[in-house]
């Protein structure tokens, strides 16, 4: 991952398979690099993906990443890596230089999403990779898709996820399917350079019926 040599802390090396892709995939996109965006993450833990927009899709000043998440990890997280969860993702924004950029909500996703909604967010951008727990993805899927601008994209992670495989409950992946199939009149899909991970445009509502 490209961090620009500064001194980032990181305990978990979660992002780096993503980020040797993603650039390719917004230049696939045909993303303005350059234009004021607005990002939404839901989940951040410790920063990696943020700082990534950051430095990739943050280069107009007026850009802005909303970052939502608990700081008080899932299931699938031991003590030592809860411990001072916010402090290192804190670290990790300030480290970027673009602080200034970034709008933390701390507290349940659905709680922050619905927050955005009534302030008037749209988003040009939606990045689902909270909780992976099936009832909370759908709600994340549900509420990000209604920030989501037409023409903007959201992507899932861990939509083949190995941990849970045989609780699908506790796994991403059915409700991501459940999501796609009753919004497959709004959607495009968009093909992902790794199978770890789903994409999809909004179309605009005129081209519902096509």
């Amino acid at each position: 991952m490209d961090t620009n040599n500064r001194p980032y802390r990181f305990t978990r090396d979660w992002f780096s398979q993503t980020a040797a892709h993603w650039g390719q995939l917004f230049r696939n996109l045909q993303w303005d690099f350059e234009q004021p965006r607005t990002l939404v993450e839901i989940g951040s833990y410790e920063g990696s993906s943020a700082v990534w927009m950051l430095e990739h899709l943050a280069r107009h000043p007026d850009t802005r990443l909303y970052c939502l998440d608990s700081f008080e990890g899932s299931i699938e997280h031991n003590a030592a890596e809860k411990a001072e969860l916010r402090q290192r993702f804190d670290y990790n924004i300030n480290t970027s230089g673009k602080a200034a950029q970034v709008e933390v909500l701390a507290g349940r996703s659905d709680d922050g999403l619905v927050q955005l909604l009534s302030r008037g967010i749209r988003a040009d951008f939606v990045y689902v990779d909270g909780s992976h727990q099936a009832a909370d993805v759908l709600a994340d899927a549900i509420l990000g898709w209604k920030l989501l601008k037409p023409g903007g994209l959201m992507i899932f992670d861990d939509y083949i996820w190995p941990v849970y495989q045989n609780q699908p409950l506790k796994n991403p992946k059915i409700a991501i399917d459940a999501f796609v199939n009753c919004h497959l009149d709004q959607l495009r899909f968009v093909v992902m350079p790794q199978r770890t991970q789903f994409g999809l445009l909004k179309l605009p509502p005129m081209e519902f019926t096509k």
